[in-house]
């Protein structure tokens, strides 16, 4: 939790497009980690996803990682 936090202030704190960024825990799973994101558009989450701190993430998470995956979404009318 400690890596993914830092991560979390990394990307507030260096990316523009970052616009929002939680971290969850399910009340009913602690071993699973949801992570919402809010970009101002795609171009800012592709320099999110390419950029400098989630690669140092996964350098410094390697091994704690058992599946990432993730949705991108557009806001309903």
């Amino acid at each position: 939790m400690p890596l993914l936090m830092a991560h979390k202030a990394r990307c507030l704190k260096d990316e523009s497009g970052t616009l929002h960024f939680e971290v969850l825990v399910p009340r009913d799973n602690d071993s699973k980690v949801l992570i919402y994101e809010v970009y101002q558009n795609d171009a800012a989450f592709d320099v999110h996803f390419n950029g400098p701190s989630i690669l140092q993430l996964r350098e410094e998470a390697a091994g704690m990682i058992v599946n990432l995956q993730g949705t991108r979404c557009a806001l309903a009318d």
